[in-house]
């Protein structure tokens, strides 16, 4: 495989939203061995009411148990969703329904994002708002408008849900704010631009400034995120593809492979290729 997979949600709904509901039954994968990893281009929310599940996000196994929210998003590599007697929702939808403030808090900060145990209030307010909009999906009279509006209410729900779980409090602080606009241009960039000064350029601080803020907003610094994000996805391609190092290398625009094989083993105590010999044997 050249490149990972990535699954369109236009290829499996018209509405920008699909959401299922599941029911409790024997242990069984919801996704097709055929289907394998994979990324998508919208988030996938599952709200757990009994029983529980697991999948593979970015090489961990996250076990969702009942009476929690568990997110997944566009970048993330994940596969072999299995259930256990599970009952609850499934929902995929586009997150261009989520306005900006929204999709800061659900793009947020974790590495790989852990579930979230709801109270019972919680449960019952999803549980009813995914009712609600399940069976008006289904009615011929529904308008888009109606759809959507139910979808971002539902979407406004789970910020607040992530956030008062979130290491990063007061959204709306400026250490905060320049933290989420940080990941942002991170996320766009990272292929590119790999330096502190780089990022605090563009959000036009200083970087010892912005290495405060992260420090302050995540508990880590402005080196450990560009590492991370760039490690992250070396290691997905390292892993899901048959790219060689140095088409890595290039993908993730380095010019010159032996460093990047360099930063690779510093950070990690082994060999791209040791990573991906390693990884793929557990299989």
């Amino acid at each position: 495989m050249k490149r990972v997979p990535v699954r369109k949600l236009q290829d499996k709904s018209h509405l920008a939203f699909k959401l299922v509901p599941s029911e409790r039954e024997a242990a069984t994968y919801k996704q097709s061995k055929e289907i394998g990893a994979h990324r998508d281009d919208h988030y996938i929310f599952f709200i757990t009411l009994e029983g529980s599940g697991t999948t593979i996000v970015d090489f961990e196994e996250k076990v969702v148990g009942p009476n929690t929210l568990y997110y997944i998003l566009p970048d993330q590599i994940h596969y072999r969703i299995i259930t256990h007697q599970a009952r609850g929702w499934y929902l995929a939808v586009d997150p261009a329904l989520a306005d900006p403030a929204c999709r800061d808090i659900i793009e947020g900060w974790s590495g790989v994002q852990e579930p979230i145990i709801l109270s019972a209030a919680e449960i019952r307010d999803y549980d009813q708002l995914l009712g609600i909009l399940y069976r008006k999906a289904y009615e011929q009279e529904s308008r888009m408008s109606v759809l959507h509006a139910l979808l971002r209410a539902f979407l406004e729900m789970a910020a607040v849900t992530i956030q008062h779980s979130s290491k990063v409090a007061a959204h709306n602080s400026r250490p905060a704010m320049l933290a989420m606009q940080f990941k942002k241009l991170l996320n766009e960039n990272i292929k590119r631009y790999k330096t502190p000064a780089d990022y605090a350029k563009m959000l036009h601080i200083s970087a010892p400034y912005l290495n405060e803020v992260l420090k302050e907003a995540t508990g880590s610094t402005v080196s450990f995120w560009i590492k991370f994000r760039m490690l992250m996805e070396a290691k997905r391609l390292l892993y899901f593809t048959d790219l060689t190092v140095k088409q890595i290398a290039e993908e993730l625009g380095f010019e010159n492979h032996s460093y990047f094989s360099h930063i690779f083993y510093k950070e990690t105590g082994m060999t791209a290729l040791g990573f991906r010999k390693q990884f793929r044997e557990r299989e």
